[in-house]
Parts: structure tokens; C-alpha cells; sequence
């Protein structure tokens, strides 16, 4: 496994060294002229990375992050899933499917509160929306180490775990293994990520100016829009870009500075030093990047300017576009990353903030994935979140109630286990009532379920569908098959079983029709592979001719076609 990441690892990190350590703009944002495509497209992806002019946006943004962990505030909002593109379907099963999607479709979840993370407190009152009337409200409550949960329809006290001692409480529910657990859960900081301007000069000196100026000044190209924008293309074929990684890796094969940066960011991110990177093993991701072939199709790298600044940086090959848009002021920002394709899925993030420059901020976040496939037509995804939230120095948020808060960790395992599954009955049992009250089929357990697992259900289905479908419309073809075994079905001569061997071993033969096994001594019952042709044979020379042996015959569920003969002599 190790050996399998490495590369994407590796890949990873680089990129993210030189977006965090700000190469780019140290390299390029310097120079004070830039006249060839080559110098204009270096400048530009600087400037998406570090533009000034997006400097006060960046500012209310960091102002924003870092206000939230000092001033307390109250927030709204809600989180909500939609499936559509369904296509119409008699089906019985399907519109049972697609009438779960509709009900998860008109599902949500609401929340409001107030939050005070300098002195780790938080009251959130939750909602689970099915329908109008259909609901199930809980309340979670932090008080520092404290992280409870009430549910009014079960009990009038918090649920509470403590945010120490956590092997033990994992053991008190059962676990055997609790080594990879961690006694106490914390935000962690990668502080290795952090660059000093000697690590910045180095993989600029190193790997950046020489790997760039290696490339030909042809491979650049500027294009005007209609627009009044700008696009700095880099156009490589994916042989030119496996040479560019190539000798990027057999630098870091001997970089001893940026080996040991490496493994200082995995081992504060994993906590294991067998996960290192060593110079062989660079050395045997370059071997194995060597012995794979690349074709001469291009990948393009495209950067647009407009209005004297840089928004949107883009990657493009023959059948897939990814591109990455940015807009900031400094009290709106949004991004949006987009993965179109013909033979791909599309997928698409967007994330926006407003009102940075004031009390009210709002944050939206919208995922959306559109799925095609020969069995999953048509298919799109949306999630989407919105809060919003209120800066108030006067909130005050009371103390979690400590004589009517149950704290797992408190108690012993005989009494943990017991509580634990009592209050997973009675939550199912909730969620049971409440789905009989919405009409929703218990298969599907919960609309939340079907957020998720809608593409594979429907996946499912649709490939069943198909195959029967699929046997329909052979129907003939099988029966006319079938029914040159069908006729020594039952009770028949030795004479005949032979007859039916060799008949069973031409099919076997034939590479167009689904294979046969054949069995003596037994009943059909599909439950075994075909054997090989030459089978039958054998079988055939352990019949005898004045016996008198009974057929059966198994057909294959989802084809029609016989699968399985199982010949039994009778006494």
C-alpha cells in the first residue's frame, strides 16, 4: 500500500510546498517586465495564487476565521439534500425507489445556537425536518471537555462523553483494539508545513526556475476572448509532462532538505516514522514511471485574466476540464472548482462568504455531482449548506447541568453496554414510528439513508432490470438453446445420457453460448463453475448402456439459459 501512494503522496506535498511557501509569487511577481507568452503565464499563475489586489479580501476572510475563535456568536441554518434527473418509471420497484427519493428529497435539517469557542461552550438546537409535522429535535451541548447530547422524546438528561481517557471508554463499549486511539482528541496544527525564506530559495533554485525553463517558449500561447478576457496557455503532451516529474523526483532522490521536509509533514500528520520516504524509494517511483507508457495527447494548463486580475486557472485534456474560479472583494468571496468530462462524471464545489466587512456573515456551501452510466442515467446529487452567523460579545451560554447529565466515561462497562444498546432500540423504534407516519418503505430505513446510497440503489436495480430485460428479448434464442437439453429431460436410457454428453460438449466448445456443467451422482442445482469440455467425455464413458438414468436440468437466474445437468442412475 505503501508503495502504491507514494507517488500521489509525493505529488501532493510538492504542490502543496509551493502554494504555501509561495513560490510562485517569489519567483515571479518581482520581475518588472514581462513580454513573451512564457513570462505572461508565469506572472498570471503567480497572481491567481497572490494577487494583490485580492489582499483585503483574503485579510476579512483570515479576520473572519480568526474572530470566530475569540468573539462568541449565534448561528442559523440548515443542511438539506436534493436527487434529481429521475427519469419516469412504471416500474413498481423503481417508483417505489423513486418515491423514497422524493420523500428524502423534502427532508432536511435545521440548526441554531450560539457558540463561544474561546471558552469552549456551545448550545445547538438540531432538527430533523421529514414533513411539516414529522420532526426529531435534539440538543447538543459542549462545556470544555464535555460534549453531550438531549433527546426530549427519550430522556430529559444529556448523554455526555468526556474528551479524555478515550482508550478507556472505547474498551468500556467494547472495543478489543484501542491502540490506534488516541486518549484525547485534538485540533492539530501541522506547524512543518510552515516555510522559512531558505526552503522557499531552495525550491526555487532547485526545482522550479530549472524545471520551467527547461520548457520551450512554443509551448506557450496567449488567446483574447470575446470577453475582453485574457487566457495564458502551457500546452505539454503527457509523455513532456511524466519527463518534467521524472526529473523533478530524481532531484528529490538526493534533496536531502526536502526529503526530511516531507517526512516531518507525514510523521506529524500519521504519527508513524515507517511511513517515511527514502532515496530509494523516489528511486523506484522514477523506475516504475519509466517502464510506463504515455501517450502524445496534450494536457493544457490555462490561465484567465480580466480587468488586470487573475480568476480562474484551468487544466484540460482531451475529455476533461478542471478549473478552478475565484471572486473577491473584501466583503464577498466565493470559489468554484468544476470537473466536466464526456466519459466522467461532473462534479462541482462551490463555497461562498458574505458580508466579511460586517457583524452578519454568511456562509454557503453547495457539492453537486452529475452521474451518467449505462445503468445510472442520468442521475444528479446537491447538497447543500448555508449558516449564518452573528458576532455578540453579551451571548452567555449555560453550563452543561451536571445532575442531570449522564457522562459515559464515569461508569463501568456492565453499565455502559447495557445503556448504549437500550438507547439504540429507542431511537430505532422512534425513527420507526416516525417513518410509518411519513410512508416511508422500512427497507430504506431512514430518508437521510437514501442522500447517499440513492446512486448504488438505483445502480442496482437498473443492473437487474437489465439483465431481465435482456433475457426478454432472447427469449427465443433461450428457449431454442434450452431446448436441446430439455428433450432428455427425466427419466432416459444409458444410450441417451450418452447422447447428451456429447451434445453438452459441443456447447461447451462453442465460445458464443453460456457453458454447462454436467454432474453424475447428483441433482442439478447451479451451485458449481462449468467444467471444461472434455468433462462430458468422461462422464459419458462412466455411463452404461442398459442402465436407465434420471435428468434433471438447473437454468441461471438472471440469463434463463441452462447452467447445470445433474444425471443420477437409478437402481
Amino acid at each position: 500500500m505503501k508503495k502504491k501512494t507514494l507517488l500521489i503522496v509525493i505529488i501532493f506535498i510538492i504542490i502543496l510546498l509551493l502554494i504555501a511557501g509561495g513560490v510562485f509569487a517569489y519567483l515571479f511577481l518581482a520581475t518588472d517586465m514581462f513580454k513573451t507568452n512564457k513570462e505572461l503565464f508565469a506572472k498570471y499563475t503567480a497572481l491567481m495564487i497572490n494577487d494583490k489586489s485580492d489582499s483585503e479580501a483574503i485579510t476579512s476572510l483570515e479576520n473572519y476565521f480568526n474572530k470566530k475563535k475569540s468573539v462568541a456568536y449565534t448561528n442559523e441554518g440548515d443542511f438539506s439534500a436534493y436527487i434529481g434527473n429521475l427519469e419516469d418509471n412504471t416500474d413498481e420497484s423503481m417508483q417505489t425507489i423513486i418515491n423514497a427519493i422524493n420523500i428524502a428529497n423534502n427532508t432536511n435539517i435545521t440548526f441554531n445556537g450560539k457558540i463561544d469557542n474561546a471558552n469552549k461552550k456551545v448550545e445547538e438546537n438540531i432538527q430533523i425536518n421529514y414533513t411539516d409535522t414529522v420532526n426529531l429535535p435534539f440538543t447538543y451541548k459542549q462545556d470544555g471537555d464535555i460534549y453531550g447530547i438531549k433527546m426530549d422524546s427519550i430522556t430529559p438528561n444529556y448523554v455526555a462523553i468526556e474528551n479524555n481517557n478515550l482508550k478507556e471508554l472505547f474498551q468500556k463499549l467494547g472495543a478489543t483494539d484501542v491502540s490506534q486511539i488516541p486518549d484525547r482528541l485534538e485540533a492539530q496544527e501541522i506547524e512543518s508545513i510552515k516555510f522559512t525564506d531558505e526552503e522557499k530559495a531552495h525550491l526555487l533554485n532547485t526545482y522550479l526556475q530549472p524545471i520551467f525553463n527547461g520548457i520551450s517558449e512554443e509551448k506557450f500561447s496567449k488567446i483574447e476572448n470575446t470577453d475582453g478576457s485574457t487566457n495564458y496557455n502551457l500546452t505539454l503532451t503527457k509523455q513532456e509532462i511524466k519527463n518534467i516529474l521524472v526529473q523533478a523526483l530524481q532531484i528529490l532522490s538526493t534533496d536531502t532538505m526536502m526529503l526530511n521536509k516531507i517526512n516531518n509533514i507525514i510523521l506529524e500528520v500519521y504519527q508513524d516514522e515507517t511511513m517515511n520516504i527514502s532515496s530509494e524509494d523516489i528511486q523506484e517511483l522514477i523506475d516504475n514511471l519509466n517502464e510506463t507508457s504515455a501517450d502524445d495527447s496534450n494536457i493544457t494548463i490555462s490561465v484567465t485574466k480580466k480587468d488586470g486580475s487573475t480568476n480562474k486557472i484551468s487544466i484540460s485534456s482531451e475529455d476533461t476540464v478542471l478549473e478552478f474560479t475565484k471572486n473577491q472583494t473584501k466583503s464577498n468571496v466565493s470559489y468554484n472548482f468544476d470537473i466536466t468530462g464526456t466519459d466522467t462524471n461532473n462534479i462541482s464545489a462551490q463555497i461562498a462568504y458574505s458580508g466579511l466587512d460586517t457583524n452578519t456573515i454568511t456562509e454557503s456551501y453547495l457539492f453537486t455531482v452529475d452521474i451518467t452510466g449505462e445503468n445510472a442515467e442520468n442521475i444528479s446529487l446537491e447538497y447543500s449548506f448555508n449558516n449564518t452567523v452573528t458576532f455578540d460579545n453579551s451571548i452567555t451560554i449555560d453550563a452543561i447541568p451536571q445532575e442531570s447529565t449522564a457522562v459515559l466515561n464515569n461508569y463501568p462497562a456492565e453499565q455502559v453496554q447495557p445503556f448504549i444498546t437500550q438507547l439504540g432500540m429507542a431511537i430505532s423504534q422512534i425513527n420507526s414510528n416516525q417513518m410509518t407516519q411519513i410512508g416511508y418503505q422500512a427497507e430504506f430505513i431512514n430518508p437521510m439513508v437514501m442522500w447517499f446510497t440513492a446512486p448504488s440503489t438505483i445502480l442496482i436495480y437498473n443492473t437487474a432490470s437489465s439483465s431481465i430485460n435482456n433475457s426478454n428479448l432472447n427469449k427465443e434464442e433461450i428457449e431454442t438453446n434450452n431446448a436441446k437439453f430439455e428433450a432428455y429431460k427425466g427419466e432416459i436410457s444409458g444410450n441417451q445420457v450418452k447422447v447428451l454428453c456429447d451434445k453438452v460438449k459441443a456447447n461447451n466448445l462453442d465460445v458464443t453460448v453460456e457453458k454447462i456443467n454436467i454432474k453424475l451422482g447428483e441433482t442439478a442445482s447451479a451451485t458449481s463453475f462449468v467444467m471444461n469440455a472434455n468433462d462430458a467425455d468422461i462422464i459419458k464413458n462412466s455411463i452404461l448402456s442398459g442402465k436407465t438414468y434420471n435428468v434433471t436440468l438447473s437454468y441461471d437466474a438472471t440469463t434463463g439459459y441452462v447452467c447445470e445437468i445433474g444425471i443420477v442412475e437409478i437402481n
